[in-house]
């Protein structure tokens, strides 16, 4: 059983081109059957492609003794297979409120961050890293729910950068099986079934569901689809690259393009040329969501003189035939910054204009209040609004006819036009300053820095939405 199974993986290998002769491989150890199942395969492929090999084990600091365990048993290991073992250990929910991330998400960002510091260190050639056929297929139905597009729902590559996974095509029962009949222990993290996280309750329910009550192979059919998906898309960046080079001009101030010729490109092309262009100009594609691409493509198919405002100082503008996407500057006006009306998600982030071309970027978030002193209600990158008063989610809009606000908690009322008129609003600038709004009820005005008294927070809070702040170009009024 092992042999064929190892065999399996070195065809994967070759034929992904995961490792050259003579490579230096860092290896993340976690000590569970992944992990372990990895390093003894690797082991057995060391002669074959004279690989030089480093595992690595991170302790997160968050399971107490369980986690010291695992440690010593992950660096015993690695030593009775003739491999060095450097243990790496941090306090990871620490970490997570200084990066403002969940504590899966810190765990993850920290455990390469070693992984490549090592590797660096050792001027070793790869990353080496455990995710197997499960863990692709838990990948790409979690990247489905969460509205990712085709790039998402073809899950994780074989290779990314200096990052392999040898063992995308290989499953969990196919891991444990193999260790079971060769007699090697691994380790177990209790936290893995608790269905704390949005992957944990994909493993430990949806999958087991959809395998015992309606496909048996439900894991291979989703990570088959997956890898086909990959093919895809490797024909779309062909196809993307191939009409880039024909149709994107560039000159001092961005990128132009055609719009006849554009507006006649299949859409899906469209997409992903929108996304190169941004990337070309902002040199990163972090931050850059579908709906971002969506509204460039918006403009990109409306009226002339339309423009939006993107992450990283970028304006995309339709100008009579002409297409551009350029860096924002002290010499153009942005009297037409255009904004799409949206219902908030929680985690995204929101670029807001106002009507002088100032921006504003905003991510809203749900917490829980326990103290309401913790909350810091005076920090002024923060907007706190009482959950439970919510009937609905807001949304991002343009102020509209009937629009209204609380002025104080006795629940005296204000038009939102006369609070206009009351703060000097020029009537030319209304129309354009976005708004937060629940119905016709405004629960906040970032450009003013005005909040309705209905949804503010009390001793009596228990939910809250929290809007984190950070600004762009100008500070906004009331910040």
């Amino acid at each position: 059983m092992g042999s064929d199974i190892c065999g399996q993986i070195a065809i994967y290998c070759e034929r992904n081109q995961l490792f050259r002769e003579g490579e230096g491989v860092v290896v993340g150890l976690s000590g569970g059957a992944d992990s372990v199942f990895l390093l003894w395969l690797l082991v057995r492929f060391r002669e074959r492609w004279k690989l030089r090999l480093q595992a690595v084990h991170i302790n997160h600091g968050i399971r107490g003794d369980e986690a010291f365990r695992d440690e010593e048993y992950a660096v015993s290991f690695a030593e009775s297979l003739g491999v060095p073992c450097r243990a790496e250990r941090a306090d990871i929910p620490s970490l997570a409120k200084v990066w403002k991330m969940t504590e899966e998400e810190a765990g993850r960002s920290f455990r390469y961050q070693c992984f490549e510091k090592i590797r660096e260190e050792l001027r070793f050639d790869k990353i080496a890293v455990a995710h197997h056929r499960d863990d692709q297929a838990e990948t790409i139905l979690f990247q489905l729910l969460r509205g990712s597009g085709l790039r998402g729902l073809g899950g994780m590559r074989p290779q990314r950068g200096r990052i392999v996974r040898p063992l995308l095509e290989t499953g969990r029962l196919e891991i444990e099986r193999v260790l079971k009949e060769k007699g090697i222990p691994f380790c177990t993290d209790a936290t893995n079934g608790q269905d704390m996280y949005a992957r944990n309750l994909i493993r430990n329910r949806v999958m087991p569901y959809l395998r015992e009550k309606i496909q048996p192979m439900a894991a291979e059919h989703i990570a088959g689809t997956g890898a086909q998906l990959q093919e895809v898309m490797e024909y779309i960046d062909w196809q993307r690259d191939r009409t880039y080079d024909e149709i994107v001009q560039r000159d001092a101030s961005g990128i132009i393009v055609d719009a006849g010729i554009f507006l006649n490109i299949p859409s899906v092309i469209g997409r992903e040329l929108i996304l190169k262009m941004i990337q070309e100009l902002s040199g990163i594609r972090q931050d850059i969501t579908s709906a971002h691409v969506e509204a460039v493509a918006s403009i990109f198919q409306g009226e002339t003189g339309k423009r939006y405002m993107l992450p990283y100082g970028l304006v995309a503008e339709k100008s009579y035939d002409k297409l551009k996407l350029y860096q924002a500057g002290e010499d153009r006006e942005p009297e037409n910054i255009y904004f799409t009306p949206e219902i908030i998600s929680l985690g995204r982030e929101y670029n807001i204009p106002s009507s002088q071309g100032q921006c504003c970027y905003i991510i809203f978030n749900k917490k829980s209040v326990k103290k309401l002193e913790e909350l810091n209600l005076k920090k002024h990158c923060t907007k706190c609004f009482d959950y439970a008063k919510m009937d609905s989610m807001p949304m991002f809009r343009y102020p509209e006819e009937g629009d209204f606000l609380w002025l104080d908690c006795a629940g005296r009322v204000k038009k939102l036009s006369r609070l206009f008129i009351d703060e000097k609003i020029a009537r030319e600038e209304r129309g354009k300053m976005v708004v937060l709004a629940e119905g016709h009820h405004i629960l906040w005005i970032p450009a003013l820095g005005r909040c309705s008294a209905y949804y503010y927070v009390t001793e009596d809070t228990t939910e809250i939405i929290q809007a984190d702040l950070s600004l762009w170009e100008n500070d906004w009024k009331g910040h």
